[in-house]
C-alpha cells in the first residue's frame, strides 16, 4: 500500500508538469483520501494541487492544508506570502544561482558608490548637533541643550516587527550583504558625504549627525534597537576596574572607551527533539536484556541571537548573549544620532546556520537530561535527526562601549554593554602561567 501511495504521488506530479491538470489532480486527490498516506505526502499533494489553478481561492485552502500537514513546509509559506501580498513572485530568487549584483563587503572592485537618503540631526534652536542620551529617551543638543523625545513619532506599546524566514530565503535579502560604499547628501551645507560599512556619520563640514535610509529589496532594515543605557563616564570607570582586577603590571597603556552599535539577527526557531537509548537489564542468573526507550518533546526558542557582524574579536563574540533582548525597541534613526553603527556583514541566512546549531546543541542537552530523569542508567543515547524550522527573523542594533589597552607590545580589546554594564575582555596570554612561575621562583 505504501507503493501504492508514492506512486499515485509520482505520477500525480508528473502529470502536473506534463500540463495533464485532470490526470493529475485524479491521482493526487485520490492520494488525499488514502489512510496510508503520511503527511509529508499530502502536503506534496496539496502544494501540487495549488499549482494546478491561478484562482487564489482555489491555492489558499491547498496551501493553508499543507501547512497543517507540515509546518515546516517552506514552499506553502512563500506561497501564502505571495497570495497576501508579503513577498512579489519577481523578487524571488533561483536557489541554486547568486543573486545578482551580490557585492562582497571588503573586496574594493566590486564596491560601487550608491545613492541613498540621510536623516540629518541638528538642533531646531542653535542649529548645534544633536546626539542620543544614554539612559535617556531623547536627543539633546550638544551646544544649548535643547532636548527631544525620541518617541514622539512611536507609540506606547508597538511591538518590535519579525520577518518570515521562508520568505526572505526566497529572495535576495537572504543573502546578499549590502553594498559596501553608500552616497549621501548634507542638507545643511549640501556636502557630498560616503559611508563604508556604516549606518551613520559625521558632516566633516558642518558637524551635523546623519543616520542613512537604505530603501532597496536586498537590504533587511533594523526592526528594533536597544538604545544606550550606560554612558561613557560609567563605561570608562567599569573599564578601570575591570583591568584592576583582571590585569596587573606597571607598563599598561589605555584608550577612551567608545561607543557604537553593532548588528545582530535573532531567530524565532521550533524543532522537535526525539532521542532513543537502552536500558540494560543485568540478570545474574541469565542473559542480560537490553530495553530500549525512546522520547520527544516539542521545544520553541524565541529571539536566538547571532552576531551580523566581524567587527568584534572571535572570542569576545559571547557578549551579543548578555543583552536583554525582550527590552528592544521599535527602530527609530534618532537613537543613532551622533553614534557610529556598523551595517551587517552576515547574511541572514549565514546567520540561521549558526543559530540551527545554537537550538541542535540545546535540544541534545536537553534531551539527554529528560533521558536520565525517566532511565537513570539509559546507555548508547543518541538524537534521532529531524528538521529544524525557522519561522521568524529580525534585525537589531545592540550598544556597545569598547576600549583597548596594550600590554606587553600586545593590544587586547574590552567591551562594555551598552544596556546593563557587563564587561568582557582579553587578557593576556599566559598571564597565570608567570604569575605561578614568580611564587615558585
Amino acid at each position: 500500500m505504501l507503493g501504492d501511495v508514492r506512486s499515485q504521488l509520482v505520477r500525480g506530479i508528473a502529470a502536473a508538469k506534463a500540463g495533464d491538470k485532470a490526470e493529475a489532480r485524479r491521482y493526487l486527490e485520490r492520494l488525499l483520501l488514502d489512510y496510508a498516506a503520511t503527511h509529508a505526502e499530502k502536503a506534496q499533494a496539496h502544494i501540487w494541487l495549488a499549482e494546478l489553478t491561478d484562482d487564489p481561492a482555489e491555492k489558499r485552502p491547498h496551501l493553508e492544508q499543507a501547512l497543517a500537514c507540515d509546518p515546516n513546509n517552506a514552499i506553502a509559506r512563500r506561497g501564502l506570502a505571495v497570495l497576501e501580498g508579503r513577498l512579489k513572485p519577481e523578487d524571488v530568487i533561483n536557489p541554486d544561482r547568486q543573486p545578482a549584483g551580490e557585492q562582497v563587503i571588503g573586496a574594493a572592485e566590486s564596491e560601487t558608490q550608491q545613492p541613498v537618503e540621510a536623516r540629518r540631526f541638528v538642533c531646531p534652536q542653535c542649529g548645534g548637533v544633536m546626539a542620543f542620551e544614554p539612559g535617556e529617551k531623547a536627543v539633546r543638543c550638544t551646544y544649548c541643550g535643547h532636548r527631544q523625545t525620541v518617541f514622539s513619532a512611536l507609540k506606547d506599546g508597538l511591538l518590535v516587527e519579525e520577518h518570515d524566514f521562508a520568505v526572505a530565503l526566497a529572495t535576495a535579502k537572504g543573502h546578499v550583504l549590502p553594498a559596501g560604499t553608500h552616497v549621501c547628501r548634507c542638507e545643511g551645507c549640501q556636502a557630498r558625504l560616503v559611508l563604508t560599512r556604516e549606518l551613520s556619520t559625521h558632516c566633516p563640514y558642518c558637524g551635523s549627525s546623519h543616520v542613512i535610509g537604505i530603501e532597496t529589496p536586498e537590504m533587511v532594515q533594523p526592526e528594533g534597537v536597544i538604545p544606550f543605557a550606560i554612558d561613557a563616564e560609567q563605561a570608562q570607570k567599569s573599564f578601570r576596574r575591570w583591568l584592576d582586577k583582571n590585569v596587573k603590571g606597571d607598563r599598561i597603556r589605555t584608550t577612551r572607551v567608545r561607543g557604537l552599535y553593532l548588528p545582530a539577527w535573532t531567530f524565532d526557531i521550533s524543532k522537535e527533539v526525539r532521542w532513543r537509548g537502552v536500558e540494560p537489564d543485568n540478570n545474574r542468573y541469565g542473559p542480560s536484556q537490553k530495553r530500549i526507550h525512546e522520547g520527544s518533546y516539542f521545544m520553541l526558542e524565541d529571539d536566538i541571537l547571532v552576531p551580523a557582524t566581524h567587527t568584534l574579536p572571535q572570542d569576545l563574540s559571547g557578549v551579543f548573549d548578555k543583552f536583554l533582548i525582550k527590552e528592544a525597541v521599535p527602530y527609530d534613526s534618532a537613537y543613532l544620532a551622533n553614534w557610529p553603527t556598523a551595517l551587517y556583514d552576515i547574511s541572514v541566512s549565514d546567520a540561521s546556520l549558526l543559530a540551527r546549531q545554537i537550538v541542535l546543541k540545546k535540544g541534545k542537552k536537553t534531551a539527554h537530561m529528560q533521558a536520565l530523569a525517566r532511565v537513570p542508567n539509559i546507555q548508547d543515547f543518541q538524537i534521532v535527526p529531524t528538521d529544524i524550522a525557522v519561522l521568524s527573523y529580525k534585525l537589531v542594533v545592540l550598544p556597545f562601549w569598547i576600549a583597548n589597552y596594550r600590554h606587553e607590545d600586545n593590544v587586547y580589546t574590552v567591551v562594555i554593554n551598552g544596556q546593563t554594564g557587563q564587561v568582557s575582555g582579553q587578557k593576556p596570554t599566559g598571564l597565570l602561567k608567570k604569575f605561578f612561575n614568580s611564587i615558585f621562583e
